[in-house]
């Protein structure tokens, strides 16, 4: 008998699953970006002249600007990518393409974004350089959609928009939340008030960030995860603005060092706010991969039955001594399970005594 290699089936091949939500993603991350640009032409001002002042404008918001890039070029890559596995499904099978596709769609989308404030603002110092660490950002998000895993990209970077949105209301009632924290008219007590105000912010983006990523993982990920890929998914907003940062701090420099050169407060300014985003992102990364796990170790269940287990109280209970076997089927019920003890047998019997050969026999009368 000739013995038959089994085929795979067309419904069974390998396929690619597209990145749920990932056009809705796009969008958030393409509004969040042009509400940055917005901010950031208002503190910077239409007809920027060059002045120390705009200057120092420009470098506090360019951190926003990079982040809200990055997030947006992770959105675009992961659009382009389901695009790309709805035309060419076995294409999109492939790293490299997938890479490729990513990489294409966030350089022309930052290229787009970029080319404005280039020609508006084109008077800063360095504005060539800050619209390529732009461009770049959009880059290195579109590439970073291209991994194997996207849905964990995928909530990382909706992780990383809730971030984003603490921030602002941290922005929108700062004052607020220095006076709850105690803020009185010393610059010792704002100094104080305005640490623990950070500190909670931060914890607040930690715990957002773990679950939603936690969230859209349980809800849109493929089936199959493991608790790597929810660690990952709620330390990913934290690892975000960490290459955002290291994006803003290579395409910055000479900004930075000129408006270092310029005054000596504005350069403590600069540093205080770059350690503040820097132990943020740092706290997010550890608070987002705690909070991601505890909500995924809440919903397992143990395999095993446990002792307390309902289920178990019908099942019939063990034989106490296995070796003693069962009792016999025709015992009565009232009659107790023992063998009836039987008489011990002498080890030796007692012979009858014989008579010696050398007794005279008896006479018969």
């Amino acid at each position: 008998m000739e013995e038959q290699t089994p085929t795979l089936s067309r419904s069974a091949a390998p396929r690619t699953i597209a990145t749920a939500g990932a056009g809705t993603l796009a969008v958030l991350a393409l509004a969040w970006l042009l509400a940055m640009l917005s901010s950031a032409r208002q503190a910077v001002g239409g007809s920027p002249d060059g002045n120390p002042l705009t200057v120092t404008r420009a470098a506090l918001e360019l951190p926003q600007v990079i982040s809200a890039s990055l997030i947006a070029g992770i959105g675009v890559g992961l659009a382009s990518g389901n695009l790309l596995a709805r035309l060419a499904p076995g294409a999109a099978t492939r790293p490299a393409l997938r890479y490729a596709a990513g990489g294409l769609a966030g350089v022309v989308i930052g290229v787009v974004v970029a080319t404005p404030i280039l020609l508006q603002y084109h008077e800063l110092p360095s504005i060539l350089v800050l619209s390529g660490a732009i461009a770049s950002a959009f880059a290195l998000g579109g590439l970073l959609s291209g991994v194997r895993r996207r849905a964990v990209v995928a909530a990382g970077a909706t992780g990383a928009l809730g971030v984003f949105v603490v921030g602002l209301a941290e922005r929108a009632f700062e004052g607020r939340l220095r006076n709850l924290f105690g803020a009185g008219d010393s610059a010792q007590s704002v100094v104080t008030a305005t640490g623990w105000v950070v500190l909670t912010a931060s914890l607040l983006a930690g715990a957002v960030a773990g679950v939603l990523g936690y969230a859209y993982l349980r809800r849109c990920g493929p089936p199959g995860l493991r608790w790597p890929a929810y660690l990952v998914a709620g330390a990913m907003p934290g690892v975000l603005v960490l290459l955002a940062e290291a994006v803003t701090r290579l395409g910055g420099a000479q900004l930075f060092q000129a408006l270092s050169a310029v005054s000596a407060d504005d350069a403590d300014v600069l540093d205080y706010f770059n350690g503040a985003r820097l132990n943020r992102a740092l706290i997010v990364v550890f608070v987002g991969a705690l909070v991601a796990i505890f909500l995924l170790g809440r919903t397992l269940r143990p395999t095993d039955p446990s002792p307390a287990d309902p289920s178990l109280a019908d099942a019939a209970p063990a034989d106490p001594d296995p070796a003693a076997g069962d009792p016999p089927a025709d015992l009565p019920a009232d009659q107790p399970d023992q063998q009836p003890e039987q008489p011990e047998q002498p080890d030796q019997q007692i012979a009858e005594p014989t008579r010696p050969a050398s007794e005279p026999a008896q006479p018969s009368s």
